[in-house]
């Protein structure tokens, strides 16, 4: 009865403490129920602490946010780096990057026009259809506009026509005659490489690679238009 006792008592201990334990029992009826040191079983043997666990999540938590923080100062400082190339292309087409008007600026081919043919230049724009010549309009009076074309590259005039009856000619000839802005005088106020100047409406419009300008008639400031 005893050793039953002895025996009940140990394997509650051992369920109890979680861990699996084997019991050593003496043969004899009488003799107590003794167990070697190697398989006493303890109740704090059993239990297995979950601090260690907790501790390295909290510290994996940690290490997860310092890598977002790393990664959202990487994509910010990539944003602001294509932020600035863009605006460096931007300002490279604002000059003229795109643009390629040979070895003769719209004032030489204004200046070239004007010799062959005295007047008033009403348009000057660059033609990269494939001849890349600048076709100069001038109003000689009336309703007669000049179209005068200019190599890009030498800046000799290439070929003429003559329009009698040019819609709003006489007009614009008026209008720009009595200004104190000539087409020269507004395409030399963009500082890029101009490839268009031209009357309308009431001012000069300014093509410089992929930026549009306007000038007034009275004054040499340019506006970018958009």
């Amino acid at each position: 009865m005893k050793r039953n006792a002895v025996i009940a008592a140990l394997t509650a201990v051992a369920v109890i403490g979680g861990g699996a334990a084997a019991v050593a029992v003496s043969s004899g009826d009488d003799a107590p129920a003794t167990a070697s040191p190697a398989d006493r079983v303890s109740l704090v043997s059993g239990q297995e602490s979950t601090a260690p666990a907790d501790r390295d999540d909290d510290q994996d938590a940690k290490d997860d946010d310092r890598d977002d923080q790393r990664d959202d100062k990487d994509d910010d400082r990539d944003d602001r780096r294509d932020d600035a190339k863009d605006d460096q292309d931007d300002q490279r087409d604002d000059k003229g990057a795109a643009a390629d008007p040979g070895n003769v600026t719209v004032a030489q081919a204004i200046a070239a026009a004007l010799n062959h043919t005295s007047g008033t230049v009403l348009s000057a724009d660059l033609d990269d259809d494939g001849d890349r010549r600048w076709e100069v309009e001038v109003a000689t009076g009336g309703s007669t506009v000049h179209e005068i074309e200019v190599d890009s590259t030498t800046g000799k005039v290439v070929r003429t026509e003559t329009d009698r009856d040019e819609d709003d000619a006489a007009a614009e000839l008026k209008a720009v005659q009595g200004a104190k802005v000539s087409a020269r005088d507004a395409a030399a106020a963009v500082d890029a490489t101009v490839t268009s100047v031209e009357f309308d409406d009431g001012h000069w419009e300014v093509e410089a690679g992929e930026a549009d300008w306007t000038v007034p008639l009275d004054t040499p400031r340019a506006s970018r238009e958009g």
